[in-house]
């Protein structure tokens, strides 16, 4: 679900990204201590955003590294024997 308000979180690196995350974990924090549950709400919509993005990179990365090294990770059969 995408937030409304908030903005297009492509254009960010990935250190911008985790401060914005960062801060957003402040903030919740600091809603829950207020008892503000429409921050949270709020807090919570954006924070879905920024991690979702976060998780799409992680995926993008993880899919060229294992297309760069096909042969990785397939060794295992000789070490395991069932």
């Amino acid at each position: 679900m995408n937030h409304p308000l908030g903005k297009d979180l492509t254009q960010l690196n990935d250190s911008d990204l985790q401060k914005k995350i960062t801060e957003l974990g402040k903030r919740l924090t600091f809603g829950y201590q207020m008892g503000n549950s429409q921050m949270i709400h709020q807090a919570e919509l954006l924070m879905e955003d920024y991690r979702e993005e976060s998780f799409r990179r992680d995926r993008d990365r993880d899919k060229k590294f294992n297309e760069a090294n096909p042969d990785k990770g397939n060794d295992w059969d000789d070490l395991i024997d069932v």
